[in-house]
């Protein structure tokens, strides 16, 4: 089997990463309001919140590596990635309701996200190509969060009294509208500009002479037995988890913790989809440097430190959330520009480690098709997915059971959170965030496959 490099030009890297704004207007809204609608807007109990939240995400992993197989073994003129993926894009009772528009829409996500990311898989297949064109793909993602979930606050949660602007439900409505017609439109572009990457497989001979059902679950068992992408696979869920946590939580912190006004709060917010941005940027150099294992592990410690430094300023009563400063007699927000440079920070480091990480899954599923020619981009693409929505399903459910936990009351008393509850969100975010995301470095230490390994694969399978 003949592993032949294929890489790709920036711009078109840049055209298929379009993709990936039609994906962060959804993941990133959810994951950034729903938990306030749900229970600010709505009343929902948060455990009942995280529950209803956790179900659709639960089902979408479970679906997705059959979409997975769909894409993969997909023979039509346009190829494999585009027919299946682009062409579909009281409590109780709310509860229900709340599951069943979850359900529908992380179908369609589903239906979309796992032969797109395929696609990138097979456009770019040089070592640190793939890196790059992940990086651009997270860049994008937060230039999306950017311009939608972190400009929300202002555009649809910035009336009067700004503590109560998220318990309004027409907010929810008009902000859910927008990223709707954006969404749509982002996708009708990833079609059109990445239809030249599409190969014609009608004549590509049958992977299996297995039924479908006993194909898919072979292949599911061969990818999970497989030892090459086990550690990434542990890695993913891991820091996801620890992500989700804190992405679900630091809204409640910009409220109920540091209090912010709506400007601010679209400040960090907005601070986090930057340092992001940065931090899939430096990844690509990082990369090249200290190879894709080394990179995500530099990029988790800086995530770790920024979240305990946060942890010791506000945690200790060291600054005050509302602490200023007079310089030149000029009153600088100390409090506010401490948290959003670090908070930025943090973000900054899961920015490293998460397009690395889905490059690594890429040079994994080149080892496949190297050792026996199989295409095998749609699977490892949807099992590493798998992992990431598992641990998202998880942590869904964690993060509703913190905020029932620490004693956070829905309606919120007229006095407020009580100072126990607030001071409890924070150590969550902060410090547990931290520890979930060192218990991750620990599996990623045992990814084997490096640039060497990669290119002393392809030579001895080259032909001679």
């Amino acid at each position: 089997m003949t592993s032949k490099k294929k890489t790709c030009s920036t711009g078109s890297m840049f055209t298929y990463s379009l993709g990936e704004c039609a994906n962060s207007l959804v993941m990133n809204g959810i994951f950034g309001f729903a938990m306030l609608f749900y229970t600010k807007s709505l009343g929902l109990n948060p455990s009942w919140a995280g529950f209803a939240m956790s179900l659709s995400v639960f089902w979408e992993a479970i679906t997705e590596p059959v979409m997975g197989h769909i894409s993969d073994n997909t023979r039509s003129r346009w190829g494999r990635r585009h027919p299946p993926g682009f062409c579909r894009g009281s409590q109780m009772a709310i509860f229900w309701y709340l599951v069943t528009m979850n359900l529908l829409l992380r179908t369609g996500l589903t239906m979309f996200f796992i032969p797109y990311m395929a696609l990138g898989f097979e456009m770019c297949t040089d070592y640190e190509g793939r890196s790059r064109l992940q990086g651009i793909r997270q860049i994008l993602n937060m230039a999306a969060n950017f311009a939608g979930p972190a400009m929300a606050w202002v555009l649809f949660f910035g009336g009067e009294g700004n503590h109560q602007a998220t318990t309004v439900e027409a907010n929810y409505h008009h902000m859910g509208a927008t990223f709707a017609t954006a969404t749509g439109i982002f996708v009708l572009l990833v079609v059109f500009l990445t239809f030249q990457w599409r190969e014609d497989t009608r004549n590509a001979p049958i992977a299996s002479e297995h039924g479908w059902f006993q194909h898919f679950f072979l292949e599911m068992k061969q990818i999970l037995s497989d030892r090459n992408p086990r550690w990434v696979f542990v890695f993913i869920f891991v820091v996801c988890c620890g992500m989700v946590i804190v992405g679900s939580l630091q809204m409640f912190v910009y409220d109920d913790f540091m209090k912010f006004p709506a400007w601010q709060k679209s400040a960090a917010h907005g601070g986090t989809m930057i340092g992001m941005a940065l931090g899939a940027a430096l990844s690509v150099g990082l990369s090249q440097r200290f190879d894709k294992k080394g990179a995500v592990l530099l990029g988790g410690l800086v995530s770790i430190a920024c979240n305990v430094m946060l942890g010791l300023l506000f945690l200790t009563g060291w600054v005050k959330p509302d602490q200023t400063m007079v310089i030149g007699g000029t009153t600088v927000p100390i409090a506010f520009l401490l948290f959003v440079l670090f908070h930025a920070t943090y973000w900054l480091g899961n920015g490293i480690m998460l397009p690395v990480s889905t490059a690594m899954m890429a040079d994994v599923s080149e080892v496949r098709r190297i050792e026996t020619g199989e295409v095998r981009d749609g699977g490892y693409s949807s099992v590493f997915s798998l992992a990431m929505r598992m641990a998202i399903s998880f942590s869904m459910i964690v993060s509703g059971w913190c905020l029932s936990g620490i004693g956070y009351q829905v309606p919120a008393p007229d006095a407020g959170q009580t100072p126990s509850a607030i001071w409890n969100l924070g150590m969550i975010t902060f410090i547990v965030g931290a520890l979930i995301c060192l218990i991750s470095l620990l599996a990623i230490r045992r990814y084997p496959i490096t640039r060497l390994v990669l290119e002393k694969m392809r030579a001895t399978k080259a032909p001679e």
